[in-house]
């Protein structure tokens, strides 16, 4: 180890130079990489916290609805245990910023709520209740960003609903819902009887597949999923979203692996007599190619700890900057699987461009190396 950090400080500038562009690199993975772990993180606290229930949309698109007579017709399918209708639209206007899904207002029939939820998903005070009308029960994120709390007033579409409620944080939809009794949600935006999505919660969980095709067959017009199937869809669309966002940064950092590859090249050429020496008192092939490549992964690995610390640095001013807009939503999450992929990266990126110079190295004659010197 002495020795690779010794002919590493041989040539300062250019050691310093190559771990630079190493740094550039590792900088812009971390940073994007930790966008997208926002999303995969999303994602997983949502299929952690997924239940049982089975997911009824309309199938023409957004415009479409469901009525009481499709919820009817499921709840008649066999092996459906109970049915909570969902009404579900946006807080803001669409104009409004979010990373990640919309704050949105939830209206389902005040008896339906512990049937979705239950007592243990309350960080305070209750659910909604059979003769409440202008109260509501808010996330997380809609608590933290409004500062509201028991007993506070939210104002939605010029009416106020009293809060009596908060939904402890979950990182992941939930934190942007606001719960409200599902009739009054249907008067507030002039849609009576509006259903948007049932929720069905089957009698067996294991056979939670097959009453997905029941009710495909017993009802037209209907599209059905499981939680999983929804949340997998959801997943299919950020990785194309994940791929365009990292190939950029993961480009910068190939850039600089090049660099470690001149760096390398140019180090076998001046230290060629001192190769031909090792060889010529006994050093193998093997011996000459890890020295080289050990010293390729200690540029990387510097490179890549650099990086990767200035791009959590760079994350955490992001979301000090966004946290006013965002209620305090960090929308840049550095994860220890970033950082085991940034660095390990890093020095993966080190070792394949030092593999042809030492190559090189391995290969040269010990003769005709010592009669460079000389």
């Amino acid at each position: 180890m002495f020795e690779i950090l010794r002919n590493m400080l041989r040539r300062k500038v250019r050691t310093s130079l190559t771990i630079f562009g190493i740094v550039v690199g590792i900088f812009a993975v971390t940073v994007m990489g930790s966008m997208t772990e926002y999303f995969n993180v999303l994602i997983g606290n949502a299929r952690a916290a997924a239940g049982e229930s089975i997911i009824v949309t309309p199938k023409g698109g957004v415009r479409s609805t469901l009525s009481e007579a499709d919820q009817g017709r499921v709840e008649r399918v066999a092996g459906v245990k109970e049915v909570v209708p969902e009404v579900t639209t946006f807080l803001d206007s669409l104009g409004a910023v979010n990373f990640g899904p919309p704050d949105q207002v939830m209206g389902i029939p005040p008896e339906g709520a512990l049937v979705l939820f239950t007592n243990g998903d309350l960080a305070q005070g209750r659910w909604i209740q059979r003769g409440d009308t202008y109260q509501a029960v808010i996330g997380y994120n809609i608590a933290k960003k409004r500062k509201l709390g028991l007993g506070g007033t939210l104002t939605w579409r010029e009416k106020d609903f009293q809060i009596i409620g908060v939904l402890k944080e979950t990182q992941t939809a939930p934190d942007g819902w606001v719960v409200m009794p599902m009739e009054i949600v249907q008067k507030t935006i002039k849609r009576p009887n509006l259903i948007t999505q049932m929720n069905v919660m089957p009698e067996n969980a294991g056979e939670a597949n097959a009453l997905v095709a029941r009710i495909k067959d017993a009802v037209e017009n209907v599209k059905v999923q499981t939680l999983d199937e929804q949340l997998d869809a959801i997943e299919q669309g950020l990785a194309v979203f994940n791929a365009i966002l990292l190939s950029s940064a993961v480009l910068a950092a190939i850039i600089g692996g090049l660099a470690v590859v001149n760096t390398m090249i140019m180090s076998v050429s001046e230290r060629t007599p001192e190769v031909g020496l090792k060889k010529a008192i006994g050093a193998s092939d093997g011996n000459i190619i890890r020295e080289f490549l050990l010293e390729a992964a200690m540029i990387g690995l510097l490179g890549g700890m650099i990086g990767f610390l200035l791009g959590w640095g760079m994350a955490g001013l992001l979301n000090l900057s966004a946290a006013q807009a965002l209620g305090g939503t960090e929308i840049f999450k550095v994860t220890p699987r970033l950082a085991a992929v940034a660095i390990g990266f890093a020095v993966a990126l080190g070792v394949v461009a030092g593999l042809l110079p030492a190559w090189n190295a391995a290969r040269l004659d010990p003769v005709v190396a010592l009669r460079e010197e000389a």
